[in-house]
């Protein structure tokens, strides 16, 4: 870490050799764990302030293309998966960092800008990536997560994968969180999930987080996502059935157990007829 440290105090914000170093301090920092505590509020601050720079340079750019160049993205991206690699690492050690911080109001403009053309807005274009890991802090009486749930629904488009991947995974995460006050946001998501499960040639990786948030949102909002049970149960289970036991497979399979009990007629028989 002391070379590391270095390298990092001797760069500037503008400067492109941050990218590798950003890239391999996520790394360092989910190892490392808890044992990255003595670094991470400096590091922190320095993510947020990368994110608030690109966002500020942004608008300029969006409000006057002429008078001002487009931002370098990436450093935005770099530091967002820095940031997400300090959540999954420290934990909920994270958590008094992000109260101090303004990283979730930044994280909800990062997700209505568009990934290319470089952050306008007002061009379509491949959506930035969420860092999933910060849905993760549990923040006591913030209802960021809410907030974010109508972006991360228009993300589910399976067109851009890694993008209704990781946003797919997001509410996968939020939906535990959030419990039974999840209940308002199902309508919005449910049928984009049921439609990309049910979609020739997806991505194994992308059904399977699928299914995993299908089975979460089941699991804490059953009566919603119950009677649909029907129009997903064969593809879920095969999407599921080989993956690795881990938390995330155990909370999907609570959660279709739930289902149905509550649609038990949502199953079909081996020949085709409701059990």
């Amino acid at each position: 870490m002391p070379p590391l440290i270095q390298k990092w105090n001797e760069l500037k914000d503008e400067d492109k050799d941050l990218f590798p170093l950003l890239e391999c301090l996520s790394s360092v920092a989910t190892a490392l764990q808890s044992g990255f505590l003595p670094y991470c509020e400096p590091v922190y601050q320095r993510c947020v302030t990368l994110v608030q720079k690109t966002l500020a340079q942004a608008m300029m750019y969006n409000q006057h293309p002429e008078q001002y160049e487009a931002p370098d993205k990436d450093f935005m991206i770099v530091a967002l998966d820095l940031l997400s690699g300090l959540a999954e690492g420290l934990g909920g050690h994270v958590e008094q960092l992000v109260a101090r911080s303004n990283i979730m109001t930044l994280l909800f403009q990062c997700m209505q800008v568009r990934g290319d053309p470089p952050l306008n807005p007002q061009i379509p274009g491949e959506p930035p990536q969420t860092p999933g890991e910060l849905t993760r802090v549990p923040l006591a009486g913030h209802d960021a997560r809410a907030e974010f749930m109508p972006i991360l629904g228009t993300n589910l488009n399976p067109e851009f994968i890694s993008v209704c991947n990781n946003a797919t995974w997001a509410i996968g995460e939020i939906c535990m969180q959030m419990g039974s006050e999840m209940q308002p946001y199902v309508p919005m998501v449910l049928q984009n999930l049921v439609e990309i499960i049910n979609r020739p040639n997806t991505p194994k990786t992308l059904l399977e987080n699928t299914a995993i948030t299908i089975g979460r949102l089941g699991f804490v909002c059953p009566q919603e996502v119950a009677p649909m049970l029907q129009q997903f149960i064969r593809p879920w289970c095969t999407s599921l059935r080989n993956i690795r036991d881990n938390e995330e497979k155990d909370s999907a399979f609570r959660g279709i157990c739930v289902m149905i009990g509550v649609n038990p007629g949502g199953v079909p028989k081996p020949g085709g007829g409701a059990k």
